[in-house]
């Protein structure tokens, strides 16, 4: 709550906000039991807001806002709710290796006074690098706890690799939309072709379209493109080798590469 008045919430409005946080309280059951073996007692939540609220992650955001000041200036932080990423950049092995584990140090002294704690099992660390450049092999380490090198990531729905190639993201789209051809030529026989162009865009074009300013120029990302042509001619019964120019301008589809 003290938060609040540091970023100039105060008075009614402050007081709308302590009534929705405080107060609340919990139990766990097992299975849904309501027997009062597989049920514990009613417990009052003291710290932490509302899982899956509207207000929770905003909330969440103004708790651990001043988290990025712990670090050295030449780093940066990013805040999503409770995904944080830390970015550190080193021109050499041994400077780099020191910068990284003195920011883990930093770090995890503010986690415990703010009544937070690392996760260190879904916690990763990717060395972004050129493909021609060798590795650093980090090692990461706080107390007795180490933190995994991984050669790639996912964040907010992205699967980041140390190069940024995109294969990996590229892949992982493709197999979804390999499903969704299997699916729309199962209901091609029963569904009218406007059905079925409603399906694609409820389910394949916001896949493929996702995050597209990021991948969409690797050298990979033409096999998406097939696949999209592919799914056109699903829609169509057009035939393999058939053009699709015509048939995406009048279904009014953008191509990938648009």
């Amino acid at each position: 709550m003290n938060n609040l008045e540091f970023y100039g919430i105060e008075g009614k409005f402050k007081t709308l906000i302590t009534s929705y946080l405080t107060g609340r309280y919990q139990k766990v059951t097992l299975n849904n039991n309501t027997n009062t073996n597989s049920a514990s007692k009613w417990e009052r939540i003291k710290n932490g807001v509302l899982e899956g609220s509207i207000l929770g992650p905003l909330f969440f955001l103004l708790y651990i806002n001043d988290l990025p000041k712990v670090i050295a200036k030449n780093n940066s932080m990013v805040l999503f709710t409770d995904d944080t990423s830390l970015l550190i950049t080193g021109f050499n092995k041994l400077d780099f290796n020191i910068n990284i584990n003195q920011s883990l140090h930093s770090i995890i002294p503010w986690f415990n006074n703010n009544l937070l704690t690392l996760n260190f099992n879904k916690t990763h660390c990717v060395e972004f690098r050129t493909k021609n450049y060798y590795q650093v092999k980090t090692t990461v380490k706080y107390e007795l706890k180490d933190i995994s090198i991984s050669t790639e990531t996912k964040f907010l729905g992205l699967i980041i690799n140390e190069t940024l190639s995109w294969n990996q993201h590229i892949d992982q789209i493709a197999t979804k939309v390999c499903s969704a051809c299997y699916a729309l030529r199962n209901l091609k026989p029963v569904v009218p072709q406007s059905t079925l162009r409603t399906i694609y865009y409820s389910y394949t074009h916001s896949i493929l379209s996702y995050s597209i300013i990021f991948w969409g120029r690797s050298s990979n990302a033409n096999k998406l493109f097939i696949l999209q042509k592919k799914i056109v001619r699903i829609i169509t019964n057009s035939r393999v080798r058939e053009s699709c120019r015509e048939t995406l301008k009048n279904m009014q589809i953008m191509t990938l590469c648009s």
